[in-house]
């Protein structure tokens, strides 16, 4: 009996190693997040490039370590690794002014998944669509918030 005791400890403590909520200790994300015309924040490269309209200004960046956390964790809550690759457009729809895709790239240890999303999704991928906003959303927050950001000069125009 003893031995069945800790047969069903060591089995019990095995599955709760490979739960969903721990799928990697590695709380870091390296994150690359494409939107608008030129604007891109990229800790794979550690830049970010802000689109001041005209030109673009390019500065080192990468986020703290509870920046990552936030970010991953958000990521987490979608299931935003198991998301379809390219959240695609309404057939026949046209947006003008087209600035084209926008783009997330996330990477957590051996977990990697980049999306492409465009604006007017098709009503198939409305499901992912939102969970996408909600992530570049943080992403933005974050980043608009360090001083560096802040620093950098506003726009001076607008797309048309």
């Amino acid at each position: 009996m003893k031995y069945l005791s800790l047969l069903v400890f060591v089995l019990l403590s095995a599955c709760n190693r490979t739960s969903p909520s721990e799928r990697s200790k590695d709380r870091t994300v390296q994150v690359h997040l494409h939107y608008g015309k030129y604007s891109d924040v990229n800790t794979f490269d550690s830049t970010l490039v802000k689109d001041l309209i005209p030109g673009t200004v390019k500065i080192p960046f990468s986020f703290t370590n509870q920046e990552q956390e936030m970010i991953l964790a958000k990521a987490e809550s979608l299931d935003f690794f198991s998301y379809p690759d390219t959240l695609r457009r309404k057939p026949n729809v046209f947006v003008y002014p087209d600035l084209g895709p926008e783009t997330i790239r996330l990477k957590n240890g051996n977990r990697e998944v980049t999306v492409v999303s465009f604006w007017s999704v098709d009503d198939y991928y409305l499901k992912y669509f939102d969970g996408f906003q909600q992530l570049e959303k943080i992403i933005n927050d974050i980043v608009m918030a360090k001083p560096e950001y802040k620093a950098l000069p506003p726009q001076k125009g607008v797309y048309l």
